[in-house]
């Protein structure tokens, strides 16, 4: 092989050589009298470089060139010479050699890891839901749209729920969805949350449309809207629709206003424009007459600081020529307007409602009403509950069968039967609604979408179908403990936080038996000892934490400034707390956690007491900590306080080493405990928000952080790198989406460099540190990523809208070489012997089910890479015990055996697909043989292998490779190793001894029944001898059949009419020893014995009848009348 090497001459004839810092002997001589060539425009004007290659140990110059970005030695422009020698080159031939593969090979990793998959352990307990909505003339069809996790449908009313935006949707929330009257089969969506939060809120890519009821999809455009609030359809025509564009939340912008599709979305055109600050909230056509519609303008936009609500742009519009132009409503109605929703009434379209933000100071908004569509108006009430929080509520609807009964959406969700005078609360299934839809044929039919999704009702509203059967939970962090099964910790958005193991081993999936709440609240990071996780402690919004005791169910408010901050702007609050304010525990200090505000604060005592250790690491700009809503409601949960601390890491490798990074930009290090503190934001880092922090488990210098500059409507990826405590960064985004901005990087704590990161649009992943990224979104849907964790061989993704992932098996990508393109067995990760079972263990699992979270595959997953094979070729797999005997065996090669009621089930079959392919052992012996056509009411499965070491050896044509399985003791099980090696020698004994039964039963039978198809030919008189001895024969088989098998039972119950025969009753034998925790009783031992013995006897029985046949088939043969071959 020739290795290709960049080499300098300088004015002393020193060669320097750069070889990825390898060292090799060897020696250079001058082909010739070689020109070397030089370039100012390129290398510079003191710069050049040769190509050398190395021949055993030789190097020659074979081309003079000039490369830019390497290293430089000062060096004359010309030089030539007959002949060098350079006694001191260090370079060693491995490296030369490496050479020889330049790390040009590009794989695409979703394609070459697409047989590994994530899986979906939820919990399934809804998310925010923006819009919903049903299809007249069918009750029983409805569409949800989730924030972050894509679009729903039911067809069940409510009951199940099934995402239909997976693979086509390229963004993951969804802000309004319309189905025409004329057509059901027609579906449009618009993207992007209409209701804005400053957290957890996401932007959308425009308008999709669906023309055969959702099973498939087609982007049409209006990207750059990011924010769609409505879509109205005509009537009667599908092609005709208007779009309510909010448009970007955190910028001025052109795409915003009302778009109009005459062509089903094919083109559009603005039809209204007021500013680059205003977009349309809501639109309501008049369904009568489609050419009148009403809309609301809404100026609005967010800091990072603060959401601002209302303006000279907002305002109410009419149109009456199907919005091709429009007109100001103003008569009557406020002339300060924030934020407002508007609602013609169907039953009366002279009758119009509207939701007016105003001045709250002036007690100026309220719900306003016009008699004569809309050319005036007068206000009904101006009860706060209908405006308050107007930027996340103002929603307004009207029943379309009766003009006074009218709904507004809020906090709680209102009813008025009198046109608005009085207000019910209506019962319902979650708090903070955003939408409703009333089926116009039915006004008892409706669905309502709220902060925990979406929900059916069919009698006004006294009852809903339930909001626990969709995983669209949004997540903010995540943490693990060390138990077994490990749990993942979490805050729920809207919800409470969340323990949920990772695995359940009561069955097949992941039920909410497996989780539950833990400490805090909806934004809670969440910290306790991981090996000790009785305390757990928790935070919520504006500094809120508590210590839950969760053996004792209780829990201990420790807030460490216990001061109502509601209502308060930043400056004037003692602590500014983030949204999702950071809470860790210490790893070296015993009992210490750690809190952080603008300041870090710590705590030794478990709250009791808390200590400041470090001055404001925040910008601390006091123009930016001032009301968080303005102009007309301000907003002052928390989730608008600025200057404040998001991320705090402490380094698993030294002790008072910890970094903080603020919402603002700021990062920060400490070396000692706290006591000073070193600002080391990266050198030209705008302002942003750093939130996340990781310290690489393989060097306690090198640090990572996720930045990301969404608040100021930069999307574009901010991951940097350092490798000296901060001192210097180095940005690492290349090859990540530029519209995928970052939330979380980690790196593998097994394979150094080995980098995932979470996105706005799914994960990505880097094998060389960060230099390079590729998409590893694999089987996970399209959705926010907003964490990430490595644990225990596990990647475990946290979503905005998708619940949690779990990607198991790792340890491919940890021993994943891309050089390597022949045949290759991963060395599979160790598994434990559990109970249960889960949908992972097919060939091919989806990685997600419906109700319930997927468990991983319980057995042992092995991964091997094939090449391009042969027709011809066959793959087979052995496992083998430490004894070396064969305990399952598979092939590529399908089993032919015939079906029937109660077989034994096949074997599964390898993969011989190029490339990476996935299969799962379930640990299990070799499943016994059953006995055709005859249904014993038992399972033939071989038993479940001891923990120990097993031999895996894969062929593949003439290519063999082999590899280590480890098997693991439960540790939950209480079972020892002598009672594994007493199950295990019990089993296969008994196993083995079904196997032989059934095998004899089936080769006597066969034989019986061609001695009984040739007995029917021996009517000559002259076999009279032959054909009595045949029938006697003939007899004794079948009464030792009839006492090894009933072949009278050809159905599950049939065991109930008729009673089992030996083979069965020694089936249930073992089938009853066979335990989730294995363990041999004396009943079964003693039970064993003695069937042991009659066993032995009918064993004797059948070698006496298979001499006798041995006999008889000679005679059969001599006399010129056949024979039995089988």
């Amino acid at each position: 092989m020739h290795s290709v090497i960049a080499v300098q001459l300088n004015a002393n004839c020193t060669i320097g050589i750069n070889l990825s810092g390898q060292n090799l002997f060897v020696s250079i001589r001058v082909i010739r009298g070689l020109h070397l060539c030089s370039s100012a425009s390129i290398c510079g004007s003191n710069n050049f470089f040769v190509f050398i290659r190395a021949i055993r140990g030789t190097v020659h110059i074979i081309r003079g060139l000039c490369l830019p970005n390497l290293f430089y030695i000062p060096g004359p422009k010309q030089f030539s010479m007959q002949k060098i020698l350079v006694a001191a080159l260090l370079l060693t031939t491995a490296a030369a050699n490496a050479q020889t593969k330049p790390d040009t090979i590009k794989v695409d990793l979703n394609k070459q890891f697409s047989s590994v998959k994530w899986r979906n352990i939820g919990p399934f307990r809804g998310g925010r839901s923006n819009c919903g909505t049903g299809v007249p003339g069918d009750i029983n069809t409805y569409y949800m749209g989730t924030t972050g996790g894509g679009l729903w449908k039911t067809d069940d009313l409510g009951l199940n729920w099934t995402n239909i935006s997976d693979g086509y949707f390229k963004t993951g929330s969804v802000g309004a969805i319309a189905v025409p009257e004329s057509d059901a089969n027609v579906v449009y969506v618009g993207m992007g949350e209409h209701a804005v939060r400053g957290v957890m809120t996401h932007h959308g890519d425009g308008v999709y449309k669906s023309t055969d009821a959702g099973k498939t999809w087609k982007h049409m455009g209006l990207e750059a809207t990011q924010h769609i609030a409505r879509i109205v359809v005509h009537p009667k025509d599908p092609n005709t629709l208007l779009v309510a564009a909010q448009g970007a939340l955190y910028s001025k912008s052109k795409e915003r206003g009302i778009y109009k599709s005459t062509d089903g979305g094919v083109t559009w055109k603005n039809v209204l424009f007021v500013n680059e600050n205003t977009g349309c909230n809501e639109l309501s056509m008049d369904m009568n007459n489609p050419r009148i519609i009403y809309a609301s303008m809404w100026e609005h936009g967010r800091k990072p600081w603060q959401v601002i609500s209302g303006g000279a742009g907002s305002g109410l519009y009419k149109s009456v020529d199907g919005g091709d132009t429009w007109q100001k409503l103003t008569t009557g109605l406020p002339t300060e307007m924030g934020k407002m929703s508007i609602a013609v009434s169907r039953s009366n379209p002279d009758k119009v409602y509207a939701l007016i933000e105003s001045d709250s100071e002036k007690e100026a908004g309220g719900l306003f009403v016009s008699n004569n569509a809309g050319a005036s108006w007068s206000r009904i009430t101006n009860d706060h509950r209908l405006i308050q929080r107007a930027w996340y509520y103002i929603e307004l609807f009207v029943d379309p069968n009766n003009d006074q009964t009218i709904y507004v959406l809020s906090a709680p969700a209102l009813r008025s039967r009198d046109g608005g005078k009085t207000w019910e609360n209506l019962s319902g299934t979650h708090g903070d609604y955003h939408d409703l839809w009333i089926n116009p044929k039915n006004s008892n039919n409706m669905i309502i979408s709220n902060d925990g999704g979406s929900a059916v009702s069919v009698n006004f509203g006294k009852t809903w179908s339930p909001q626990n059967q969709m995983p669209t939970a949004q997540f903010y962090r995540i943490n693990v403990d060390n138990q077994f099964p490990y749990r993942i910790y979490g805050g729920q958005q809207d919800n409470t936080s969340v323990s949920i193991q990772h695995r359940s081993f009561g069955g097949g999936s992941i039920t909410a038996s497996d989780w539950e709440a833990s400490a805090g609240g909806e934004s809670a990071f969440l910290a306790f000892d991981p090996n000790d996780p009785r305390f757990v402690l928790g935070g919520s919004y504006q500094g809120t934490i508590e210590v839950l005791d969760t053996k004792a169910k209780g829990s201990t408010n420790i807030m460490p400034a216990p001061i109502q901050y509601l209502g308060r702007d930043a400056k004037d609050i003692k602590y500014r707390y983030n949204w999702n304010a950071p809470i860790i525990w210490s790893k070296h200090e015993p009992n210490t956690y750690y809190h952080g505000a603008q300041v870090l604060l710590k705590t030794t005592d478990m709250g009791r007491t808390w200590k400041e250790v470090s001055p404001d690491l925040t910008r601390n700009e006091k123009e930016k900590q001032g009301k968080g809503g303005v102009p007309y409601t301000n907003e002052a949960v928390g989730a608008e306080n600025y200057g404040t601390l998001a991320y705090v890491m402490e380094s698993p490798h030294e002790k008072g080493v910890m970094y903080t990074g603020s919402d603002d930009g700021y990062v920060y290090v400490t070396k000692d405990g706290g006591a000073t503190w070193t600002n080391i934001t990266p050198a030209g880092l705008q302002e942003c928000l750093i939130n996340a922090i990781e310290v690489s488990p393989h060097d306690k210098a090198t640090v990572y952080i996720a930045t990301t500059r969404y608040k100021f409507n930069d999307h574009t990826p901010g991951l940097y790198k350092s490798t000296d405590y901060g001192k210097t960064w180095t940005k690492i985004n290349n090859g990540i989406a530029n519209n995928a901005f970052t939330r979380v990087v980690r790196e593998d704590e097994v394979r150094k460099d080995l980098l995932y990161a979470g996105t706005e649009l799914g994960v990505y992943l880097s094998f060389d540190g960060g230099k390079n990224w590729q998409p590893f979104q694999l089987n996970l849907p399209v959705t926010p990523i907003t964490d990430l964790r490595v644990h225990k061989g596990d990647l475990i993704a946290a979503t905005s809208g998708r619940s949690f992932w779990v990607l198991d098996e790792i340890h491919v990508l940890r021993q994943y070489n891309k050089e390597q393109t022949g045949l290759q067995l991963y060395k599979p990760e160790d598994a434990y012997i559990a109970n249960g079972y889960s949908a992972m263990n097919a060939a091919n699992p989806t990685g997600t089910a419906r109700g319930a979270g997927v468990n991983p595959a319980n057995g042992v997953v092995l991964y091997y890479n094939l090449p391009e094979l042969k027709a011809t070729d066959t793959v087979t797999m052995t496992i083998t015990d430490a004894s070396g005997t064969v305990i399952r065996s598979f092939s590529s090669v399908a089993e032919s055996a015939a079906y029937y009621d109660g077989a034994p089930p096949a074997n599964p079959t390898l993969s011989k697909q190029k490339g990476l392919n996935r299969f799962v052992w379930d640990m299990r012996f070799a499943t016994m043989p059953g006995i055709p056509n005859v249904y014993i009411e038992s399972s033939y499965a071989g038993h479940k292998a001891s923990p120990g070491t097993y031999t895996v050896t894969l062929k593949a044509g003439a290519q063999q490779q082999t590899t280590n399985a480890v098997i693991l003791m439960n540790p939950l099980y209480p079972t020892t190793a002598a009672d594994y090696s007493a199950y295990d020698a019990f089993m296969r004994a008994a196993e083995s001894e079904v196997t032989v039964m059934h095998n004899l039963v089936n080769k006597l039978n066969g034989k019986r029944l061609q001695l009984d198809e040739l007995i029917k030919n021996l009517t000559d008189a002259k076999y009279a001898a032959l054909k009595k001895e045949a029938d006697s024969l003939s007899k004794d088989m079948k009464a030792w059949d009839e006492d090894m098998v009933q072949r009278k039972s050809k159905a599950y119950d049939d065991v109930e009419n008729f009673p089992n025969k030996f083979t069965a009753n020694y089936l249930f034998m073992i089938n009853q020893t066979e335990s989730d925790i294995p363990r041999v009783n004396q009943p079964s031992i003693d039970l064993k014995k003695e069937y042991d013995v009659q066993w032995l006897v009918l064993k004797q029985r059948a070698d006496a009848l298979e001499a006798r046949l041995s006999v008889l088939n000679k005679k059969l043969s001599e006399a010129g009348v056949g024979a039995i071959w089988k």
